[in-house]
This record gives structure tokens, C-alpha cells and sequence, in this order.
């Protein structure tokens, strides 16, 4: 009776196991063909600037900075050269630095010799229920509603990315070509260190499977989103969400700003900015954990169900075809293994293109479950943190949940 006990406990085991595995493998096989191509990267911003007689829209670039004097000199001169054959100005909003931002973001204007073509403003003091980042550029909304003349659009570009002297041309290029109201760029982020080159990847691979470029550009489509670092918005859009006072709480600010858009009935665009990088690095570990462990456990609206089920779905995905492949292996289970196999070769199909964008060699795509596992930690930590009644942080300062 024990030996048939045993026996039919192992029976069991084998065929939940095999279960599992068959689950990991459906769900991977959608997420690489159904799942809007996410994982693809096709969309760009086009290659050249049309020639055209037509006048080009008017542009105010928006930049907030919070003690960034190691990088607003290079982002500003980024800004200040654009190529644009048409009205542009820049503003930068002093988000109470208390380093010389602004000193030497005005001499960076000036050896361009372009101090006319910049205003720097100071931000008041943080008002309560605004997070920093929207506060600063309602400042800077506010201080343009003054002028004579508005544009027709505004640039939200960060205090930390450097673009390509033509990225402004071809993102108004871009909104009139595809009729978007807001276009938007996932920058490239930095990726020279050690944990960089581990986690920056993953991270922006999650982003496109949470946010499927695809899906997010298809005017039909409920998928919205957008990157921050780099936003391109209508004047007229920006107006009819009620300006930034309609997010001014959330910290995903960015995908908050693409849904209000495309809620109100403007058609957004999304997508990769390999000519505009983040000048932003990491010291290690650690920043990288609090950059993640900031907006995670928002991304799950501070559900402790949906902590769970994501646990339980990111283990489905990427613990069990570890598992299967390797114990189906060692056991001679040559079905269990197979499919195992199987599901984590998907799993690498779809992170490889992610991983040759930031130069990174294809082999290292069957790490993902090492690396899947880790922003799991991260998510957990960032539940527990909530659960403790600590809030998030972010440029030295602290957010209420």
C-alpha cells in the first residue's frame, strides 16, 4: 500500500508537472504570435525629414530638472540644436534644485550662443498631491499660457536624455504623417554596467509586453501608453485632458498621460528612440532596485490579488520551463523536457531582439528566467515597503501610495 502511495503521489506530481509545462507553453505561444508583435521592435520614427514648403508647426520644448547638474549641460545642447525649420523655444522648469542646474543650463545656452532660445524658471513649492516631475511642467504650462502666441505643440523631453539634432523634425513629422496627437519615444537607456546589462534590457522588454507598441498605435485599439523621456503632444490634446492637473498624482506618469489622450479620442504613437539616449547611469544594484521597486507594485494599483496572481503567472512563464526542462532531462521524461524546451526557446525568441538593440549577444536571452525572477523580488519588496506604510521615493523625494 505504500509503494502504490508513492507511486501514485509521484503519478501525480508528474502529470501537474506536465500540466504546468503545457500551460507555460500555450501562454508563450501566444504572447509570440497574438500578442501584437510585441516583441518585435518595428516601430520607428522615420529616417529622413520630407522636404516640404508647408510651415511648420510651432514648438515649446518643456524640460523639468531636480539636481542635475552632472547632466543637464549635454540634454539642454541636445535641445538648443535641433535642426527644426520652424518656431521652437525651450523651456526649463528648476524643479528647487539645490545644486547649479540652472547656472549651468544657462551656460550651456550661452556657448551655443542660443540664450535667447531658452527661459529657465524656477518651480514653486511642491503643493500636496502632485508628484514633482508634473508639478514642474504645470509650472512651465502655466508660464507659457502667458505668452502672446501658443504653440502648436509641446516637447516633454527629461533633464537626462540627449537627442539627435533631428529628433524634433521627425517627431512633428511623425504626428502629422500618423495624425497623433501625442507621440512618444522609449529612449535608449544606458546599459554599460554589470547589472545594467542584466536588468535594463528585461525592463524595457517588459514595458513592450505590458505596452504593445503596436496595439497602443492602432486608433481602435484600448492599449495606451507612453515613455516619458521623450513626449511630443498637441497643444489642443493637452488642452482637452485638462493639462497635467489630470494626472498630477500618478507616478507612471507617462502611460497615465498616453491614456487620458487617446481616452479623449486622439490618436497616439509609440514607439523606439535609438537616436535619443538616456545620459543616466547607474552605480549598481541598488539603483537599479529602487528604480524598479518605485513604480512596481503601482503598475499592480497597490493589489495584493494581483501581487498574487502575478507571482503565480511569472512563475507558469518562466520558472516552469526551467524546471521541466531540466528535471524531464534528468528523469528521461523526453515529453516533459521537450516541452519544457520548447516554451523556454519562445521565451528567448522574443527577448532576442531586445537584447541585439542594446548590443548584448543572443545566448544571454535564456537568462531571462534568472532575470524575470529578480524584478519578482523587486516587486515583492515593493509590496512589503506599501504594506509597512513607506512610500515611494524618487530625486529625493518622498510620494504618498
Amino acid at each position: 500500500k505504500t509503494c502504490r502511495a508513492l507511486y501514485s503521489s509521484e503519478r501525480a506530481t508528474q502529470d501537474m508537472m506536465l500540466g504546468l509545462t503545457l500551460l507555460s507553453l500555450i501562454i508563450w505561444l501566444y504572447m509570440t504570435v497574438l500578442h501584437h508583435g510585441f516583441w518585435r521592435r518595428r516601430e520607428f520614427l522615420p529616417d529622413s525629414i520630407a522636404v516640404t514648403d508647408k510651415k511648420r508647426p510651432s514648438v515649446i520644448s518643456l524640460t523639468p530638472a531636480r539636481n542635475e547638474a552632472a547632466l543637464i549641460s549635454e540634454s539642454v545642447s541636445s535641445v538648443l540644436s535641433q535642426s527644426y525649420n520652424g518656431s521652437f523655444q525651450s523651456v526649463l522648469i528648476d524643479d528647487s534644485s539645490y545644486d547649479n542646474t540652472s547656472d549651468i543650463a544657462r551656460k550651456a545656452a550661452e556657448d551655443l550662443e542660443k540664450s535667447d532660445s531658452l527661459t529657465i524658471i524656477q518651480a514653486p513649492e511642491l503643493v500636496k498631491g502632485w508628484s514633482g516631475k508634473l508639478w514642474a511642467l504645470q509650472t512651465g504650462l502655466d508660464h507659457i499660457n502667458g505668452y502672446e502666441s501658443l504653440p502648436d505643440y509641446y516637447w516633454l523631453s527629461d533633464a537626462d536624455i540627449y537627442h539627435d539634432p533631428q529628433t524634433l523634425a521627425r517627431l512633428v513629422q511623425q504626428a502629422e504623417e500618423k495624425d497623433a496627437s501625442l507621440v512618444s519615444l522609449m529612449v535608449t537607456l544606458n546599459c554599460k554596467g554589470l547589472w545594467e546589462k542584466l536588468i535594463i534590457p528585461a525592463f524595457i522588454y517588459y514595458f513592450q509586453m505590458l505596452y504593445p507598441f503596436q496595439a497602443v498605435n492602432r486608433p481602435k485599439s484600448s492599449h495606451a501608453g507612453a515613455a516619458g523621456g521623450c513626449v511630443l503632444i498637441k497643444r489642443e490634446a493637452l488642452d482637452a485632458i485638462g493639462g497635467f492637473h489630470a494626472i498630477k498624482d500618478k507616478l507612471i506618469d507617462d502611460c497615465e498621460l498616453g491614456k487620458a489622450v487617446k481616452n479623449k479620442g486622439y490618436n497616439i504613437w509609440l514607439g523606439h528612440g535609438i537616436d535619443s539616449l538616456s545620459l543616466r547611469g547607474s552605480s549598481g544594484l541598488s539603483d537599479l532596485w529602487k528604480m524598479v521597486t518605485r513604480t512596481a507594485f503601482v503598475q499592480l494599483n497597490y493589489s495584493y490579488i494581483y501581487l498574487f496572481c502575478a507571482i503565480i503567472g511569472m512563475f507558469i512563464m518562466y520558472g516552469v520551463p526551467v524546471i521541466a526542462c531540466l528535471y524531464g532531462a534528468l528523469t528521461s521524461q523526453w515529453i516533459l523536457a521537450s516541452l519544457g524546451a520548447a516554451a523556454w526557446g519562445l521565451m528567448a525568441l522574443t527577448y532576442s531582439p531586445t537584447l541585439k538593440a542594446y548590443k548584448r549577444r543572443k545566448i544571454e536571452a535564456f537568462l531571462m528566467p534568472i532575470t524575470a525572477h529578480l524584478f519578482m523580488a523587486m516587486t515583492l519588496q515593493a509590496a512589503w515597503l506599501h504594506f509597512r506604510g513607506s512610500h515611494s521615493g524618487w530625486h529625493d523625494r518622498v510620494y504618498a501610495d
